[in-house]
C-alpha cells in the first residue's frame, strides 16, 4: 500500500519504530556504566535492532527508488 508521497506505509512503520527505539536507546546510554550485566545485555539487544531497523529502512527506500525509475 503506497501513500502519497510514494512512501509504502510499511517503510512509515519502520521509521516510526527506529524513533521510538532511538528515545529509549538514548535514555538507556545515558545511564550505561551504572547497568548491571543483564540491563548491559539488553542495552546490546536494543542497539542490535535498532541497527537491523536502519538496514531495513535502507534497503526499502532502496527498492522503492529503484521500482520508481522503471
Amino acid at each position: 500500500m503506497k501513500l502519497s508521497e510514494g512512501i509504502t506505509i510499511n517503510t512509515k512503520l519502520l521509521i516510526l519504530q527506529l524513533v521510538v527505539i532511538a528515545v529509549v536507546w538514548s535514555g538507556m546510554a545515558v545511564f550505561y556504566t551504572e547497568m548491571s550485566s543483564a540491563s548491559q545485555f539488553i542495552f546490546h539487544l536494543v542497539t542490535s535492532w535498532m541497527l537491523f531497523l536502519i538496514v531495513m529502512i535502507i534497503k526499502g527506500l532502496l527498492k522503492e527508488r529503484k521500482q520508481r525509475r522503471q
